[in-house]
């Protein structure tokens, strides 16, 4: 019953992964077949793993191949010869691109000590103190 279970565990992150995959490089033939045999390949190279850890890792690696793919790949269209255009898909989940910022040693400072006075505001005390 257990095998059967896990079987059906394996065939839904198959699946998953493959959605993400259409997802992610639609309109790229290319990519969407080189994408379909790296993902095949993987699965059938691991298909004769039976140990319980090992398939665990390999189900959570799934998922986290399907994430990344939905959320960190984005694709890019050439329309000149120092240009591109990024095709992004308002319906998937991208994160918010923060610009990195050098802080002098006096922000910083104040940056942390404003962090320490949050972090106390926001502490509650527990229900049995």
């Amino acid at each position: 019953m257990a095998s059967n279970e896990i079987r059906k565990q394996v065939l839904t992150a198959f699946k998953s992964v493959h959605k993400a995959r259409l997802l992610c490089f639609k309109n790229d033939d290319h990519m969407l077949n080189a994408a379909k045999h790296q993902i095949n390949e993987e699965f059938k190279k691991n298909k004769t793993v039976s140990d319980p850890a090992a398939l665990n890792n390999l189900l959570k690696l799934a998922q986290d191949v399907e994430n990344e793919l939905l959320t960190q790949v984005v694709q890019a269209e050439r329309i000149g010869e120092k240009k591109f255009k990024l095709n992004l898909d308002p319906e998937r989940h991208t994160y918010d691109n923060i610009p990195y910022a050098e802080l002098d040693e006096e922000s910083y400072k104040k940056w942390k000590e404003e962090k320490k006075k949050n972090n106390k505001k926001n502490q509650q005390k527990c229900c049995c103190d």
